[in-house]
């Protein structure tokens, strides 16, 4: 942990070379979880206390999709009826994709067994709660053994600030620990199993699917396409077991969450919300719901055109982990309905990509103002102007762009070491790409140009020494 302070690792802590008895690198990764996901409860004690009501909520920040999603969809059972559950009950419509409704399902229906609508809200929190903190562990495990020789780097999601906030504010870690289990089952050539839980992941939250693109730009640029193809094929076959039922017992319920997608405003952390509010405060037009649909939609192709170009011209072929940062990243930014909490998706990711704890940390400082930010302006906008714990809109206007500018600088950040390997901690230290299976050390078959950037070619065999030349040859 002296490395935020420059300090080494210690003699006593190198895996493989020192035996560290009971406390192995994963066990205390699972500690360290644990001790966050207390802290991370404790953060929402107020409301578990007190209920979640506005703008209590917001000023006492523990404000969570969770408990109000119970309260707000229906989850609750009503003067003895059974209890709603998200796509399959009739004409049901939920906020979110079908298998975030399955699970909310479940455990609202487990939940109702608490008494009335206060317990059976506390309840379905703790539950969702308890299996988010599940995930929380799965996904650090899973980051550990696809970080190949630098397992530690699972720390930085295991101690992370800004998951106290964010782990139980809505299900993203659900998703996050997928994508991480998928991306470790790459690593280890089990293309079809890693295919299945994108596609489950993407029943979660759709950012999953730019995992896949990322294979398909390595497969594009090694000519190897058989790890794309099983991808994508157990992919398409998860997704439709997931979707199958929806689309054949209740369809209005996917239109429904469709047509919501494109017709609603944006959210308040979105970029386009902030000009809305700008151009409000000072008389300007604001664009339309829809409008603002095709604009996210246009800044997403142009950044995934843009990363694309540079997965295939860049001198030495980017990590796995690297363009999935990037892409995630992109869509984060350009998403029409961002949120703070959306940093669950990033994190991971990060760690595997760019893991310096100075760099992440201080990302992490200006997410977690975003999301302060977020709550205190939320409070004085729902709780009738009420100016105690609050703060008016272009403070939180600066949060906004504060915190996608700092997004954007840790993007370059990553851009840079795919441009100079040298500055790449990973392939400094003699590995080529960890996550990427099949397509490690793989020759390019496929490349563009790149201004003044010498063409690094690897060579076929899995040979670190090699790819230890190449990268010199590339930073010289």
């Amino acid at each position: 942990m002296t490395e935020v302070v420059g300090g080494p690792l210690g003699r006593r802590s190198a895996p493989g070379i020192v035996s560290p008895g009971f406390f192995t690198v994963e066990r205390v990764l699972i500690i360290m979880v644990t001790v966050s996901g207390i802290l991370a409860v404790l953060f929402k004690f107020h409301c578990r206390q007190s209920g979640w009501t506005t703008p209590d909520q917001y000023s006492t920040t523990c404000w969570s999709e969770l408990p109000n999603v119970f309260k707000d969809q229906g989850l609750f059972k009503n003067q003895g009826l059974a209890a709603f559950f998200p796509y399959f009950s009739s004409n049901a419509t939920f906020a979110y994709p079908p298998l975030t409704g399955i699970i909310a399902g479940i455990t609202g229906w487990l939940a109702n067994g608490a008494g009335t609508e206060a317990q059976s809200q506390l309840a379905f929190f703790d539950l969702n709660s308890l299996l988010i903190v599940i995930m929380w562990m799965v996904t650090v495990v899973a980051t550990a053994r696809g970080a190949g020789r630098r397992p530690w780097d699972a720390a930085i999601v295991a101690a992370s600030p800004a998951l106290l906030f964010t782990a139980f504010t809505s299900w993203d870690l659900w998703a996050a620990a997928l994508v991480a289990i998928a991306m470790l089952l790459f690593a280890r050539r089990h293309n079809f199993a890693a295919g299945g839980l994108l596609g489950l992941a993407a029943c979660v939250q759709p950012y999953a699917l730019l995992i896949l693109l990322v294979v398909l730009l390595l497969s594009l640029r090694t000519g190897r396409w058989l790890p794309l193809t099983e991808s994508a094929i157990a992919a398409i076959v998860a997704w439709l077991v997931v979707m199958l039922p929806v689309l054949v017992l209740n369809p209005a319920a996917w239109g429904a969450y469709l047509s919501d997608g494109l017709g609603n405003k944006p959210s308040e952390s979105s970029i386009y919300q902030t000009y809305d509010l700008i151009a409000q405060r000072l008389g300007a037009a604001t664009a339309g719901p829809v409008t603002i649909s095709v604009i996210a939609l246009a800044l997403l192709m142009l950044a995934v055109l843009s990363l694309a170009w540079l997965a295939m011209a860049a001198g030495r072929r980017p990590r796995f982990a690297q363009l999935a940062f990037l892409l995630v990243a992109a869509y984060s930014i350009t998403d029409k309905y961002a949120a703070p909490q959306h940093i669950v998706w990033l994190l991971p990711l990060l760690a595997l990509a760019r893991p310096k704890w100075r760099t992440v940390l201080s990302w992490q400082a200006v997410q977690i103002l975003g999301f302060l930010a977020l709550l205190l302006f939320l409070g004085s906008e729902l709780g009738n102007g009420n100016a105690q714990h609050a703060i008016d809109m272009p403070y939180f206007a600066l949060a906004v762009l504060l915190q996608t500018g700092a997004t954007v600088v840790v993007m370059a950040l990553v851009v840079r070491d795919i441009l100079r390997p040298g500055y790449d901690v990973v392939r400094r230290g003699g590995t080529d790409d960890p996550q990427a299976g099949v397509l490690e050390y793989a020759p390019d078959r496929l490349t563009l140009g790149f201004p003044r950037t010498a063409r690094v070619m690897l060579s076929g065999s899995a040979d670190p020494q090699s790819s230890q030349q190449a990268q010199g040859e590339t930073s010289r």
